[in-house]
C-alpha cells in the first residue's frame, strides 16, 4: 500500500475547504485546510506571465506522457464549466518536452512538470506547488515519482485540491489587473446607484437610463483575418467577442423572494424590459433547455451571501437571432432591503477561445464589495 504523499501547497486569498473522505480502508486523505496548510513555496518573480488562459503545459518526456496519464491529467483539469455550449474546458491539457519547452520559456502561467526520479521512495510521490517563480503569479507544479506506476498513482487520486488552486489563479490574474487598473468612474456610479463596487477594466463603458438597471459594455475582442483579393492581401476585423456586465434591483419583501426558481423569474420579467435587441420586439431570455438549464449554487463572496448561476441566455421574442454564456450572483444588499443583481454575459462565436474572457468575467463578479 502505498504511504501518504507530501504536498507543498499555496494559500490564496479564498481557500477552499472540503470535509476528510476516505480514499479506501487502508488510507485516509487529511482534509484541503491541512493539505494546504502544510507549506507553501512562494518565489519572487516580477516578470510577465506567458500562455494563454485556460492551458495546462505539462513538460516531460514524450515517452513518460502515456495515453492514461493524459486521460488521469484531463480528468482532473479538463472538466467542463457547466452548463455551458459549446462545451468549455476549464484547463486543455497540452504536453511539452524539455527542448520545445526551453524554446518558448519558463514563464507559462500554468506549468507542470513531470518527473521519474529513484532517489524518491518507492510509494511516495512527491508534489511541490509553487507560485511567482518564474513569473508574477504563476502556477508551477512538480510532480515527481519514483517509477511510472507512482506516477500514475498521482495523477489519478492527489491532484484534485491542485486543480483548484490552478483554477483559481486563472480568474485571480484577472481579479489583480482590474484592480490595478482601478475604473474609478464605474465605480463611483455603482456605488451611488446599488451601494455596491466592483473591480472593473478601464475601457469598462457604464450606461444607466433607469434607477434600478445599469449596463458596464466591454470592448469589444476581435480576431485579425487575411483576406486575399487583386492579387494582394488586406487586413480585416472578424469574429467579434462581447461581453459586459448588467447590474439590476427590485425591491424585498419576503424571503420567498431569495430562491433560485423566483430569481430566475425575475431575472426574465427584468431582461424583457430592460435588454433589448437592435431588432424591434427582441430581448434576452434564459435557455431552459435541459441539456443546458441553468446550474445554481449557494456561496459567499467575501460577507456577501446569495446564489451564483451559470447558464446560458438568448435573444427571443420575434426572432432568436443570437445568445451566448451569463454568469451572474443575486442576494439581499444588507442595508438597502433591495435585491441586487449581477449578471456578466458573453457573446462569442465558437471559432473564437473565450476562456480568457469567461475568467475576466468571474474575476468582475467575485471582486463584489458592500459600500454602505
Amino acid at each position: 500500500m502505498k504511504k501518504f504523499f507530501f504536498i507543498s501547497l499555496l494559500v490564496f486569498f479564498i481557500t477552499a475547504c472540503t470535509t476528510e473522505e476516505p480514499i479506501d480502508s487502508m488510507r485516509k486523505k487529511p482534509s484541503a485546510q491541512k493539505i494546504v496548510k502544510s507549506g507553501i513555496y512562494k518565489g519572487n518573480s516580477t516578470l510577465q506571465y506567458t500562455g494563454k488562459a485556460g492551458e495546462l503545459i505539462v513538460v516531460c518526456e514524450n515517452t513518460l506522457f502515456t495515453d492514461e496519464i493524459f486521460t488521469a491529467l484531463d480528468s482532473v483539469f479538463g472538466d467542463y464549466i457547466k452548463p455551458y455550449y459549446p462545451p468549455e474546458k476549464r484547463f486543455t491539457v497540452i504536453q511539452m518536452n524539455h527542448d520545445r519547452y526551453i524554446k518558448i520559456g519558463k514563464r507559462v502561467r500554468n506549468l507542470m512538470k513531470l518527473e521519474i526520479s529513484e532517489t524518491i521512495p518507492k510509494g511516495d510521490p512527491q508534489i511541490i506547488i509553487k507560485k511567482d517563480f518564474y513569473a508574477r503569479t504563476q502556477i508551477l507544479t512538480e510532480i515527481i515519482a519514483h517509477d511510472n506506476e507512482d506516477l500514475l498513482y498521482a495523477a489519478h487520486n492527489l491532484l484534485n485540491e491542485v486543480a483548484k488552486i490552478y483554477d483559481q489563479q486563472e480568474w485571480n490574474r484577472e481579479y489583480i489587473r482590474h484592480k490595478e487598473e482601478n475604473n474609478t468612474v464605474a465605480r463611483k456610479k455603482l456605488s451611488k446607484q446599488f451601494g455596491i463596487t466592483l473591480d472593473l477594466p478601464n475601457q469598462g463603458n457604464y450606461e444607466s437610463v433607469k434607477q434600478s438597471f445599469a449596463r458596464i459594455s466591454l470592448p469589444d475582442r476581435s480576431r485579425q483575418m487575411d483576406i486575399q483579393a487583386d492579387g494582394g492581401f488586406s487586413s480585416a476585423k472578424a469574429n467579434f467577442i462581447q461581453s459586459g456586465i448588467m447590474i439590476w434591483s427590485f425591491d424585498y419583501k419576503d424571503s420567498s423572494q431569495l430562491t433560485p426558481e423566483y430569481l430566475m423569474k425575475a431575472r426574465d420579467t427584468i431582461l424583457k424590459y430592460n435588454a433589448l435587441h437592435e431588432i424591434e420586439g427582441v430581448y434576452m431570455g434564459t435557455q431552459d433547455h435541459p441539456a443546458v438549464i441553468p446550474v445554481h449554487n449557494r456561496m459567499k463572496i467575501g460577507e456577501v451571501e446569495g446564489y451564483e448561476f451559470r447558464g446560458l441566455y438568448k435573444f427571443t421574442g420575434r426572432f432568436e437571432p443570437s445568445g451566448g454564456k451569463f454568469w451572474s450572483f443575486h442576494f439581499k444588499h444588507p442595508t438597502r432591503n433591495k435585491i441586487i443583481a449581477i449578471s456578466t454575459y458573453l457573446d462569442a462565436p465558437p471559432t473564437m477561445a473565450s476562456s480568457m474572457d469567461i475568467r475576466r468575467l468571474q474575476a468582475i463578479l467575485y471582486s463584489l464589495k458592500i459600500t454602505e
